[in-house]
């Protein structure tokens, strides 16, 4: 015999006892719909749906209430989705008699991410087929109950038989690809090739960048670089996509080597002896976009161009190893807008690999201002000068594990897409290691990674980052926050750290700040 309980709750169905015992014995998921259901609209609002409400839900998208009138959702309970990935808009409604509905009142919240469209407004939704749409950002489960009426702001005529509809909105984690193998920094000669390996999981789709912008045909696992010039070089990466999420491969320093002095277009002033320093320079003027120097045994090698900024850079190398400069938007050649001075320039924003170093290579960089150039008569007194050097980043690519020292204390590194900063993993430096600031801002991440130095400075700079990213290091045991200069002799800092420092996903900035 029918419990009378089950009876009241399918009077309305107004069906014969002897039909309504067949659906009872014949659909026993409707017997436990209907259990379920009492229970659920005592639970507090927002509560999490059993997994038997969720299996049962899925039975249909239509709920009969008084009369002919139906609860009609536009997909299958539940609706599910994945954080990071925008769900299909999902609407709702009642309609048949009586009149369909013109508002709805909103019994629990939404997960993060996803609205009513229009808006809710104290919890009513004025519309007669309201919208859910929007991008989940938290993974989760949560039961939104919903009630019809038939005027506007939740006045009139309610659906009083089952007042209140529950469906289930679920968001799932994004899984991303995680990469198994990894690029690693390739050097090769002038005119050689170089491939870079990546494989990740869940048959991703891959992208390859340099300097975060994609590279044309780098689609595969793998990105073979033929007859590499100057201009190719950089710092690149791969980027693996799947349905539920995308991940980043470590940088890998792309570098050539060459005995040439020059590879690329240039001008050179050989011999240069300055009395101040008492050393012998070879001097380049750089004269296109990118080009590769090589310094002469016992002297100095430097290159000029010109910065965003306008000052006149110069980028100093002794030692073994290649120096290749390539200029991000460059123009030029023409005259410093700056300076007093017809000679010609390039200029752009400079991304700099240093290759085939040793122990014996140094590195410095610095603008021309008058604290340190020989000719006063350079300076125009209408101007005021940056008097830093403005770069995106310096990777160095070591033969032997180890380095001088870089001496970029009048370098300011900054840029919006792809690494700025200092990038040479795993580099052992015996010299000091300057460097003015770092600041990374839109797409930008934040790079001052060695493989370890006694001396490591921020020079005038705080590492502040615009895109609030950050910065990523690695072999700093010390991070010292000292005063820096321009290249006009005058004083910057010292400045306190506002920057966030992650070793190898730990937040080190407490371990290795020093300084005011």
């Amino acid at each position: 015999m029918v419990p009378s309980f089950i009876l009241r709750r399918f009077h309305w169905f107004n069906l014969p006892v002897g039909l309504l015992l067949a659906v009872l014995q014949r659909s026993p998921a409707l017997r436990l719909a209907t259990v379920i259901e009492e229970g659920m609209l005592r639970a507090p609002l927002g509560a999490w749906l059993r997994p038997a409400l969720v299996g049962v839900a899925t039975l249909g998208a239509i709920d009969s209430v008084a009369g002919a009138t139906q609860f009609i959702i536009s997909k299958a309970n539940p609706i599910t989705g994945t954080v990071g990935q925008a769900i299909s808009p999902v609407s709702f409604t009642y309609n048949g008699t009586p009149n369909p509905a013109r508002s709805f009142r909103i019994f629990g919240s939404l997960p993060p991410g996803l609205a009513f469209i229009p808006a809710a407004s104290n919890g009513i939704v004025n519309s007669g087929t309201p919208v859910i749409s929007g991008t989940p950002t938290q993974a989760g489960s949560v039961s939104i109950q919903v009630q019809g009426y038939s005027n506007l702001n939740g006045t009139g005529d309610t659906y009083t038989v089952r007042p209140t509809i529950s469906f289930t909105i679920s968001a799932a984690a994004a899984v991303i690809p995680v990469f198994s193998v990894q690029p690693t920094n390739r050097t090769t000669v002038a005119g050689g090739s170089v491939t870079l390996s990546a494989s990740a999981s869940g048959s991703p789709t891959y992208a390859w960048q340099r300097n975060g912008l994609d590279v044309a045909g780098g689609t595969g696992s793998s990105l073979t670089l033929n007859n590499l010039q100057p201009a190719q070089t950089g710092i690149y990466l791969a980027r693996a996509a799947t349905s539920t999420g995308t991940t980043l491969s470590n940088p890998s320093a792309v570098g050539l080597t060459t005995s040439a002095k020059l590879v690329g277009k240039g001008t050179e002033f050989p011999d240069i002896f300055h009395a101040g320093t008492g050393f012998t320079y070879d001097q380049i003027l750089l004269a296109d976009t990118a080009a590769a120097v090589t310094a002469d045994a016992g002297q100095i090698l430097r290159m000029s161009f010109v910065d965003v900024n306008d000052d006149i850079v110069q980028v100093e190398v002794s030692g073994p190893g290649t120096v290749t400069v390539v200029l991000d938007a460059a123009t030029g050649p023409a005259t410093p807008l700056n300076y007093n001075q017809a000679v010609t320039y390039m200029k752009g924003h400079a991304g700099i690999v240093l290759s085939g170093a040793t122990v014996d290579t140094n590195l410095s960089i610095f603008s021309v201002g008058r604290a340190n150039a020989a000719n006063q008569a350079l300076f125009r007194t209408d101007v005021a000068y940056d008097g830093f050097a403005s770069l995106a980043y310096v990777a160095i690519i070591s033969a032997d594990g180890q380095f001088g020292g870089l001496r970029a204390a009048n370098a300011n590194f900054f840029a919006t897409r792809g690494l700025t900063g200092v990038y040479a993993p795993g580099v052992n430096f015996t010299g000091p290691v300057f460097v003015g600031d770092i600041s990374a801002s839109d797409e930008a991440t934040p790079v001052f990674e060695i493989g370890g130095g006694s001396d490591v400075r921020i020079t005038g700079g705080d590492l502040f980052q615009t895109n609030g990213r950050a910065v990523l290091v690695s072999g700093i045991s010390v991070l010292q926050f000292k005063a820096g200069s321009s290249s006009h002799g005058e004083l910057v800092g010292p400045l306190s750290n506002q920057a966030v420092l992650m070793s190898n996903g730990t937040n080190v900035t407490s371990q290795i700040v020093s300084g005011p």
